[in-house]
């Protein structure tokens, strides 16, 4: 590396354009006993970068006045230090060049802060130049490519190098970068800050236009990456040159304004300079097009691109820059500046004075043209510079307006001076102590660059400290750009703290592109509405608005997906919120359930009406022969059926659902097997009549098979119970919870309906077999009517009910069927007797009785072998009794063996 400097040097120093020609020597310099250097780009650009050749220097252009501004705040900040006690006895000088805003020109510039170049300009044909001296310290570049050029050849020297502007993030490795530092934070920074500013605005629909140096990659890469942490996405990404007269340029903007057209976004970063920009911007407002523009802390205060006529067409401006400060007496400074003596040289100070003031001939023929009131006056770039007081005043060194004040850019002009006070507190801290300071200027660039790093410094009631990256982290201030219809200006609306990662804005100073001053909307798709969720395509910030499913719901916009409500509550499609279910069951104040329990109520009431006729009544053949005994037994039971209608009522629990259907079918079961024996009595006796012999003997065993079959009925529920027995069900139906009982196990509900309807088939079969008995006995054909009015009601009853299982009125549907099935039984086998006993009681004798079975028995022409069989006297006692047995008036009905004699002898 030393072997290619040196070969370097000696050629530039060989050629034609050599360091003491007056193109190539220093912008401004000062002499001193210790020497900083400064790069600064005092030029827009190189006309003859494309068309140089090693005979020709650069040939800058373009003055630009705030980088001029910059390099006048190094110069006054190291007079100020001069005029202080920081460094008392010790004098600094300068030596500043101009970069021209291109990497090569900065290059060949650096080499003059070079030892070994240095060193052979005093031995070479150059000798008669003036040397300066080495440099302690270097103070640039302000663009980032640039300074990382430079940084790699200081950085073999450890020459330190503090940049006021340099921001990409790359120049914080201090590996690469070992002897750089600057007073700004690094792009990782700012563009984090970038970053919180578009999701303030709830933005996610961003383009990005980059320029396609150091600089420009570096940030493109770090927001991109930052995006996708934050849900941010790229909707285009270009990259334009980053010199103003590179040939390509042209062409890369026209793509990029074609992007910016088609693209739906409203937001655009732009990473580049100042120049670039401007064109961009210029050709936007030719195309009509309005967008929210970030700028970078490049741009976000150029002056030549706020001064764009019609800038504010091309719409809202929003930007970085670094944390401005104040310097006190700056502004004084730039306002008496005059051009120094022959120890103190400044050819852009010339330049500029020049430019400003001086009395051209075009300036004349301008003034003339304005004077006639000529509409036709050409003002072109030339006379841009140029002052009212130009033509005024015959010394252009002392003449000044308030154009430099007026151009003063105080995040970059602060941080230049910072740049200059940390270079002089850290010699204090090499050279000083106790206030007295030893003139040893032999100490090498890199004890200074040491107590740099690792040293504090104050200004302006600041403490400051470079950070290990070598960055001071001052934070950002956010700022728009206000238009008015003469002027246009720059306002801080807002800041970005570094340390806490927030940005903060105070959004009444802003004016949008906008109607009515609204935030433009820049996403990728339209917000979506509470009752809606996102559902995204391949692209992670475009998604479609997808209305949430029934019985989910999305309270809040923009939610990934519906939440679902609870089991109470409902909603319908596209719902923000639930709504709770009305609960549903076969409620007391139904009318239906009204009217069930009225008919409870009124089978209830008959059934005691019978038992206490009955009661009253014992000892009458119409209550023996409705059953006697067993005739209590069944209206106890079907009491017990009526008031199981209860349990089919009302909200329903676990314990109301398991109790309900035992209730009825145990109940029930007792029913029809009272019933069942009734028939089987009947039969068995008069059967027994017309075969003249006994076929069964039936004392005692009634309740034996009673108590039998229900208590196969009890087995059969006890199973069910304990296997898979009812429970209390929610039937969810939208807007309602209906609460029912599921009969857990149906196999088993319809074996317990089942067994009842095989008893009642039997009861049936048995009661059609004796539909012709006697018309006082005729028992027969109540039971065959009500056991197939019971079966039919059921029969009926298994559709239904499967049809109405999912509402809440299953319940009533089978409390009917109860109903049916009990007034059934009691209208055919008690209101019979209740009719006999209340409207007929003349009929109710045993004469009538007995008078019926005869009639029954002539008819059939069977009296006669009855009577013998039955009633005659030669007969033994014992078979008397056997008779007595084996017929039902005897044994049940009529009573008493003598009142069988008196009977035989009518026969």
């Amino acid at each position: 590396m030393n072997l290619l400097l040196r070969i370097i040097a000696i050629g530039l120093c060989w050629i034609p354009v050599q360091m003491c020609n007056n193109h190539e020597e220093a912008a401004a310099y000062l002499p001193g006993d210790i020497l900083i250097g400064g790069l600064f780009p005092i030029h827009k650009g190189v006309s003859n970068l494309l068309e140089k050749t090693e005979n020709n220097s650069f040939l800058c252009n373009s003055l630009q006045v705030r980088s001029m501004v910059e390099t006048l705040s190094m110069i006054y900040a190291i007079e100020k230090v001069n005029n202080s006690t920081l460094l008392e006895g010790i004098k600094l000088g300068y030596e500043l060049y101009d970069t021209c805003s291109v990497t090569l020109k900065a290059v060949q510039a650096t080499l003059n802060f070079i030892p070994e170049f240095t060193t052979m300009q005093n031995s070479t044909d150059c000798s008669n130049g003036k040397y300066i001296g080495p440099i302690k310290a270097v103070v640039g570049e302000t663009y980032s490519e640039i300074s990382i050029a430079v940084s790699r050849i200081l950085g073999l020297y450890l020459i330190p190098q503090i940049s006021p502007a340099s921001s990409a993030a790359a120049l914080s490795d201090k590996i690469r970068f070992p002897s750089f530092l600057r007073t700004i934070p690094s792009d990782t920074h700012q563009t984090k800050a970038i970053v919180e500013l578009i999701k303030t605005f709830k933005w996610n629909w961003v383009g990005i236009i980059s320029s396609d140096d150091e600089y420009g990659k570096s940030a493109q890469d770090i927001l991109n990456s930052l995006f996708k942490l934050e849900g941010i996405c790229t909707a285009f990404s270009k990259t334009v040159p980053s010199y103003v007269d590179h040939p390509l340029l042209q062409a890369s903007l026209d793509s990029a304004v074609s992007d910016i057209s088609a693209s739906s976004t409203n937001v655009l970063v732009v990473i580049a300079k100042g120049p670039i920009v401007a064109k961009l911007i210029k050709d936007c407002i030719k195309q009509n097009i309005s967008k929210v523009w970030i700028a970078t802390d490049s741009w976000s205060i150029s002056n030549e691109v706020i001064s764009i006529k019609n800038v504010e067409l091309a719409g809202t401006f929003l930007g970085l820059t670094f944390k401005m400060g104040y310097i006190m007496g700056f502004e004084d400074y730039l306002s008496n500046l005059k051009i120094p003596g022959p120890e103190h040289v400044n050819h852009f100070l010339e330049e500029y004075k020049e430019l400003r003031f001086d009395c051209t001939e075009e300036y004349r023929e301008y003034l003339e043209c304005v004077n006639s009131s000529s509409k036709n006056c050409i003002f072109n770039s030339p006379l841009e510079l140029k002052s009212p007081l130009a033509c005024q005043t015959g010394n252009l060194s002392f003449v000044n307006d308030n154009f430099l004040v007026e151009n003063i850019e105080w995040s970059e002009t602060y941080s230049t001076h910072l740049a200059v006070i940390a270079i002089a507190n850290a010699l204090n801290k090499l050279l000083c102590t106790n206030g007295v300071c030893e003139k040893r200027l032999d100490f090498s660039p890199s004890q200074l660059l040491e107590k740099l790093k690792n040293g504090t410094f104050s200004f302006n009631g600041e403490t400051y400290q470079f950070d290990s990256s070598g960055d001071l982290l001052t934070g950002y201030d956010v700022i728009t750009w206000h238009f008015t219809k003469t002027t246009s200006t720059v306002q801080i609306v807002g800041k970005y703290d570094i340390s806490e990662g927030k940005i903060s804005i105070n959004r009444s100073f802003l004016q949008w592109n906008t109607n009515e001053n609204q935030v433009p909307f820049s996403n990728c798709s339209r917000s979506c509405n509470p009752g809606y969720f996102k559902k995204y395509s391949y692209i992670s910030c475009c998604y479609e608005c997808v209305p949430c499913a029934k019985d989910d719901y999305s309270p809040i916009a923009d939610m990934t997906e519906c939440l679902k409500c609870s089991s109470w509550q409902w909603s319908t499609n596209g719902s923000d919120r639930c709504t709770n279910r009305t609960i549903k069951y076969f409620d007391w104040k139904d009318p239906y359930a009204i009217t069930l329990m009225a008919f409870s109520a009124f089978g209830v009431a008959l059934v005691i009406m019978t038992i206490v006729l009955f009661a009253k009544h014992f000892n009458t053949p119409a209550v023996k022969a409705a059953g006697g005994y067993y005739t209590f037994l069944l209206n106890i039971s079907l009491l017990v059926n009526l008031v199981s209608i209860v349990f089919f009522i009302g909200e329903p629990n676990n314990t109301i659902c398991k109790i309900r259907q035992p209730f009825y079918g145990i109940s029930f079961t007792f029913s029809v097997s009272c019933i069942m024996i009734k028939s089987i009595r009947i039969l068995l006796t008069f059967e027994s009549a017309k075969r003249r012999k006994v076929i069964v003997k039936f004392k005692y065993l009634p309740i034996v098979i009673i108590m039998a079959l229900t208590g196969v009925q009890v087995l059969i529920c006890t199973l069910w119970l304990s296997m898979d027995g009812p429970y209390r069900q929610d039937i969810t139906m939208n807007d309602l919870i209906i609460v029912k009982c599921d009969e857990g196990s149906y196999q088993a509900f319809g074996i317990m309906l089942g067994y009842i309807g095989l008893l009642a088939l039997i009861c049936f079969l048995l009661a059609y077999k004796g539909r012709k008995l006697p018309e006082k006995y005729n028992e027969a054909r109540c039971i065959t009517f009500s056991m197939l009015v019971y079966m039919f009601v059921w029969i009926l009853f298994i559709p239904v009910y499967i049809n109405t299982t999912s509402g809440m009125y299953d319940s009533a549907v089978q409390a009917v069927a109860i109903l049916a099935s009990i007034y059934g039984v009691i209208s055919c086998h008690l209101l019979q007797g209740c009719y006999i006993l209340i409207f007929k009681r003349e009929t109710c004798t045993r004469e009538k009785y007995l008078q019926s079975i005869f009639s029954f028995y002539r008819a059939k022409r069977k009296v006669q072998s009855f009577c013998k069989s039955q009633f005659n006297l030669e007969i033994p006692t014992a078979a008397q009794k056997q008779d007595i047995v084996t017929t039902q008036v005897a044994q049940e009905d009529l009573g008493s063996k003598n009142g069988l004699r008196k009977r035989h002898n009518s026969c």
